[in-house]
């Protein structure tokens, strides 16, 4: 039967070829604080380069999409609750009960999101919910807010934290 052949090397998952590629964007480019006892909270910053292809949009060229203002929240609040629940399990948005955009951000800005634990409940066989809420700031100026609910899942045979190093 004639049909694609894999390049030496390249492994299959789930019967299809992956291709290891490194992900070009970074949602994240420094985890400015973070704090896990009491009320868990975490902030981070994000400067969404001049030229980057999420200025393609519609919008002004250097206009940041409120779709990204929340990605930003929805990554800043994912990262508090995989740290919170000991890095064991993936939170994948669930869904986001509550958003609004009160600001614009512009290309180059360093922008601060903060994202603060609202709580978590188990649900079923190692499955819990959890809520956030998160800001966007430009310097002062409030951005945006959001509500978010999570589903966090174990992924069995996945080891989902990263490599620490050092001693």
């Amino acid at each position: 039967m004639g049909g694609l052949e894999e390049p030496p090397g390249v492994p299959k998952l789930f019967g299809h070829t992956t291709h290891a590629h490194t992900m070009r964007y970074q949602f994240v480019d420094e985890i400015v604080s973070l704090d896990l006892e009491g009320s868990p909270r975490i902030e981070v910053a994000k400067r969404f380069a001049v030229g980057d292809d999420v200025f393609s949009g519609p919008h002004d060229v250097d206009r940041v999409p409120e779709s990204m203002l929340l990605e930003l929240m929805a990554m800043t609040g994912g990262h508090l609750v995989f740290r919170h629940l000991g890095e064991r399990r993936l939170p994948l948005l669930l869904k986001v009960p509550e958003c609004r955009f009160e600001g614009f951000a512009a290309a180059g800005q360093r922008l601060r999101a903060v994202a603060s634990l609202r709580g978590v409940s188990a649900v079923a066989d190692g499955t819990s919910i959890a809520e956030t809420e998160a800001q966007v700031f430009h310097e002062a100026e409030k951005l945006a807010y959001a509500r978010m609910m999570f589903v966090c899942v174990s992924v069995p045979g996945v080891t989902l934290a990263a490599p620490r190093g050092g001693p």
